[in-house]
């Protein structure tokens, strides 16, 4: 149980933590599954850097207080309970305060038996459920949902739907290995803008340590990448590596939105397309896309969330392109609900819309007298997701776009996810502009509209989106910022924000996107990215 670095003082029902990290908590929640019970725990960090405005919330059954202080660059947590509980679950309670986060999407039955090892850390603030092997099981019952053991044979006795067994980076679920080496919490792309991640640093590897050396750079990482390290490198756009690196630093360097080549790859090509900054987000984008959907513990446990896609329009003249889009996208679990706000189709134009969605789709008829705002309630409360995104007719979506915003929310816990405005098409002036004023993979109060994702119990939660005739987006926005819910802007890619000449609900003309930008492109920017290639 014990972990470097951790420093522990335990008496009768009382447990006092100092630790270094967040991460070192997490190492110790899993670790220390059934070692005692507590009433109280006392927690010192020596860094702490939450989301400005959030306050997170223990949510543990029986507890009396809990109390959480800024200490200089750290924080101090206290909480008590009225009986006592396993301190696994009481170092649950306290990360719940410290890091924004989601559940696993399996329910509060994740239940973890102990003797497992550190790299179960990534499910620490999950936990709200620990089964020793002496305490009694209900036979009519159902003990558990999904059980987490270090070995196969731990607990045969114990009935669950999913057996998780963790041997180090080596995940086992229903007899499929899967190599799970990224901590979402930790091994992310927070803080990376979409311009400036251009140093190029060298990596290496000797006495199974990594080195990573930079003209002001210079790191040494014996395992785990720690949130100090990701930290460090967000300035750093390509690691030039001498040899391989290995699955667990390669992936958890990907998940943080670095690209890695071999220094014998290194041609005229590739220094092209890392010289060129829309090919580098690219390159970025992709990894950390794959790292996070490969190596995290949602892959293993294959629990990707519902989402329910709602496109609402009064425009039938952009039905064919919002299909196009809809199309495109390869998300596995999507609903698609179409809302006809004042439309009236006939069956045929219908059946030739869901062949160019090339999927099923529901349509609903909604008055035109109605608000936008109610309109877009009325189309949401049909959804069957667990989580609701917003599409808009005219704008363009790439294929990774929901998978985009599904690990945004993921890594960042926050209730709101949704695109940079980056990337945007004048009609008027048949340009492309890249303009990131609102710089991306950051927690703040704006999105782009046409991205806006939320869960249904976060959206029923504040009320539903707001009946008003125009700015719904921001009225929402205001709605979850005034609940004390987290708003995370992740990064703009495969998304194309439109300005058509036609009337348009946002009240900004269009010359105002032709200042501040980056870059311009004559007509629409056709990439693979955006959806736009031919």
């Amino acid at each position: 149980m014990g972990i470097p670095g951790v420093r522990i003082r335990a008496r009768a029902n009382q447990w006092r933590v100092e630790a270094a990290s967040i991460e070192q908590l997490q190492r110790l929640c899993v670790t220390s599954v059934g070692a005692a019970e507590v009433t109280n725990l006392e927690i010192r960090i020596a860094k702490w850097s939450p989301p400005k405005g959030w306050i997170g919330v223990p949510t543990s059954p029986g507890l009396v207080t809990y109390l959480v202080e800024p200490r200089g660059a750290g924080a101090q947590v206290t909480l008590t309970w009225h009986e006592p509980i396993d301190i696994a679950l009481a170092l649950a309670a306290a990360l719940r305060c410290l890091r924004p986060t989601h559940e696993l999407g399996v329910g509060s039955m994740l239940t973890l038996a102990p003797g497992l090892p550190a790299a179960a850390g990534a499910l620490a603030a999950s936990t709200r459920d620990v089964l020793l092997p002496e305490r009694s099981i209900h036979g009519h019952l159902r003990r558990c949902d999904t059980l987490v053991v270090p070995t196969p044979d731990s607990m045969l006795e114990v009935e669950r739907a999913v057996t998780v067994v963790i041997a180090g980076e080596t995940w086992i679920v229903d007899g499929a290995a899967h190599l799970i080496v990224v901590d979402p919490s930790v091994h992310n792309p927070i803080g990376r803008r979409s311009i400036g991640a251009t140093e190029v640093i060298a990596a290496s590897v000797a006495g199974g340590v990594l080195g990573l050396r930079g003209s002001t750079l210079k790191l040494e990482v014996a395992r785990d990448l720690r949130s100090s390290d990701v930290e460090a490198l967000r300035s750093v756009g390509v690691v030039i590596a001498e040899a391989d690196l290995g699955p667990r630093w390669t992936n958890q360097l990907h998940a943080c939105g670095l690209v890695i080549k071999s220094s014998s790859a290194i041609d005229d090509s590739t220094k092209n397309s890392l010289d060129d900054p829309l090919e580098a987000q690219v390159l970025s984008v992709k990894a950390r896309h794959d790292a996070l959907r490969s190596s995290t513990p949602a892959a293993a446990l294959g629990r990707w969330p519902s989402v329910s896609a709602v496109l609402l329009t009064n425009r039938e003249t952009y039905l064919t392109h919002a299909m196009q889009q809809i199309a495109k996208m390869d998300y596995p679990n999507l609903q698609v609900l179409v809302g006809l706000h004042g439309l009236e189709l006939t069956s045929a134009r219908i059946a030739e819309l869901m062949d160019l969605a090339g999927r099923e789709l529901e349509f609903i008829s909604i008055v035109g007298n109605l608000s936008f705002g109610a309109a877009m309630q009325v189309a949401s409360q049909r959804a069957d997701g667990e989580l609701i995104t917003k599409m808009d007719d005219d704008d363009y979506y790439g294929a990774n776009h929901i998978w985009d915003l599904v690990l945004a929310r993921m890594y960042s816990g926050a209730q709101v996810v949704g695109k940079a405005l980056d990337w945007i098409y004048l009609e008027g002036e048949d340009t492309t502009v890249f303009r990131p004023t609102y710089a991306a993979e950051k927690y703040s109060f704006f999105v782009a509209g046409g991205t806006i994702l939320i869960s249904r119990a976060d959206l029923d939660g504040v009320g539903g989106w707001r009946p008003v005739a125009k700015s719904i987006d921001r009225a929402l926005l205001e709605c979850v910022k005034q609940a004390g819910g987290l708003i995370y802007r992740t990064h703009g890619l495969g998304y194309m924000y439109v300005r058509h000449l036609a009337p348009h609900t946002a009240s900004v003309s269009s010359e105002h996107f032709l200042t501040k930008t980056e870059q311009k492109w004559p007509g629409l920017l056709r990439h693979q990215i955006f959806g736009t290639a031919p």
